[in-house]
């Protein structure tokens, strides 16, 4: 077991917020040496850990408890007497202090079979409380003044970690290995200023940070008669984007846009390794991918640009009226283009081929004569 007790104290705060107590706490139980596992032959280490902990976050704009004043015009008084004013320019945050994580952790690590399966598994949860953010929704514009930011934002991120690896000799001459690693994570909001009034279905509460208000795309309107046949964006024609009316009033608003579930940050990422080797020869290769995080992809084109092949091959035109995909379109002057929206949110999923490397280790004796001792070729 081990304690971890912090005090910290940071210049940047109100003297009566300034200090933070931080402490952490880890155990763990090595089943292995356990007399009840001495019979259990085929594992050669197992082991139980655990943790929770927290730590403060101080690195923010400093000295937020003090109130700023600036510079402003000049002014003429008594008609001779030309001076600078001085105005405001933010509000003194005297309770603004630390930011808090609080982190927990559950784990099993082990080795079993004389050493030729290793394993490590972890679940985990991160919960930011505290965190600095302006009250800019519940305080409104005609407060007159930008608001202070206040310890009211709270992230949570949980996941699990794993790795595994298995080794194995054929005979003296032959090994083989293989290796799997890889993390899950997934973030959201628990809470942040937001205002009162907001559509359920654009509320950010709840879902991952960096997502984003986006039209639904349904499809493409195939010719006149679906365009008058559904709710559309004034101007709409054949080929254009058709959005989905989310609130059912008949028009498509920004009261449409539906916040997403996914983001920029992928909620898997993994590696594979494989190696081989046979007497002086060794291959080895290496994969890694993600999973989970989508990208819009979407660039001027026409007059300004060429287009993405994708969007050019097969796409609507009065000739191929069935496309699932738009007409072709000039810089942003349609609304399916000016207008975020789901069709141009791409999935970045990848599994890519990192390093691969075969090398054969010349033999001893042919590096006796030479005074070498060690030589590989590879490539």
């Amino acid at each position: 077991a081990e304690f971890v007790w912090r005090y910290d104290g940071s210049q940047i705060f109100d003297p009566d917020y300034r200090w933070g107590f931080f402490p952490c706490v880890s155990v763990g139980w090595v089943l292995s040496e356990e007399n009840f596992m001495s019979n259990v032959t085929f594992v050669n280490r197992l082991k139980l850990r655990g943790s929770y902990g927290t730590l403060g976050n101080d690195k923010i704009a400093p000295y937020q408890y003090l109130a700023l004043f600036e510079f402003g015009g000049n002014y003429i008084f008594n008609e001779t007497t030309d001076t600078k004013s001085l105005r405001p320019s933010s509000v003194a945050n005297q309770g603004v202090t630390w930011e808090k994580a609080k982190n927990a952790d559950l784990g099993i690590e082990g080795s079993l079979f004389e050493g030729k399966v290793n394993f490590e598994f972890d679940v985990f949860r991160n919960l930011r409380t505290d965190i600095l953010y302006p009250a800019n929704a519940s305080i409104p514009l005609t407060a007159g003044f930008n608001p202070p930011d206040q310890n009211i934002g709270e992230v949570e991120n949980k996941g699990l970690d794993f790795g595994v690896s298995y080794s194995k000799n054929i005979n003296a001459d032959m090994l083989w290995n293989i290796g799997l690693n890889g993390g899950y994570a997934k973030n959201k909001v628990l809470f942040w200023d937001e205002p009162a009034g907001r559509l359920p279905w654009q509320v950010s509460t709840g879902k991952p940070i960096n997502g984003e208000l986006l039209y639904n795309s349904i499809g493409v309107f195939k010719d006149q008669a679906e365009v008058d046949a559904y709710p559309h964006w004034p101007g709409a024609e054949p080929g254009d984007l058709r959005f989905e009316d989310v609130d059912g009033d008949g028009e498509i608003t920004v009261d449409d846009r539906v916040q997403t579930d996914k983001s920029n940050f992928p909620t898997f990422v993994g590696g594979l390794n494989l190696g081989f080797s046979w007497k002086g020869l060794e291959l080895y290769i290496l994969m890694q991918g993600a999973a989970g995080a989508q990208q819009y992809v979407n660039i001027p084109s026409g007059e300004f640009g060429n287009y993405l092949q994708d969007f050019y091959d097969g796409r609507w035109t009065s000739e191929n009226p069935n496309s699932e995909k738009p007409r072709a379109y000039n810089r942003e002057d349609q609304y399916w283009i000016a207008g975020r929206n789901t069709y141009f949110m791409r999935s970045t999923n990848y599994l890519r081929l990192k390093n691969m490397r075969l090398g054969y280790t010349l033999p001893t004796p042919i590096l006796k004569k030479t005074g070498i001792k060690y030589a590989q070729v590879y490539i």
